[in-house]
């Protein structure tokens, strides 16, 4: 699989994507959790072409298919913790205290500032983040 070029995806990891974070961010604890597994969900489903994969299913299926592969090309394996909160935002607003939406919803915002410089630098590079910081396999 390769990587691809995108000049669009460029353009919203660099500078669309960090403007939308700070305004979701200025929402209730709830709504901030909610709105920022929406992001996650949507940066990823926007990374499928870039990133080889083939998503024409579900955007939470198409969205594990792209952290996985995000993980496999940078080795970084907590993002699929980040993952299944993503996965289960609307029970974890619906239901969790807000010391821990609060928490989870920091990890969130951890796992889309992660998705997006290695994803942004991949796509600007052409290459895989271990390959490009030799890290090996």
């Amino acid at each position: 699989m390769s990587i691809n070029r995108d000049e669009a995806l460029i353009k919203y990891l660099g500078s669309e994507l960090p403007v939308r974070i700070g305004e979701v961010l200025s929402g209730d604890e709830r709504t901030i959790i909610r709105d920022l597994a929406g992001l996650c969900m949507e940066t990823l489903n926007k990374s499928c072409n870039a990133l080889g994969i083939e998503c024409s299913g579900d955007e939470a299926s198409n969205a594990w298919r792209v952290i996985e592969r995000v993980i496999e090309l940078s080795g970084e394996f907590v993002l699929a913790r980040y993952m299944a909160v993503v996965v289960g935002s609307e029970f974890i607003a619906s239901r969790a205290s807000p010391v821990i939406i609060s928490m989870l919803s920091r990890d969130l915002l951890t796992c889309l500032e992660k998705v997006r410089v290695i994803v942004l630098k991949m796509v600007e590079m052409g290459k895989s983040w271990r390959e490009a910081y030799g890290l090996g396999d």
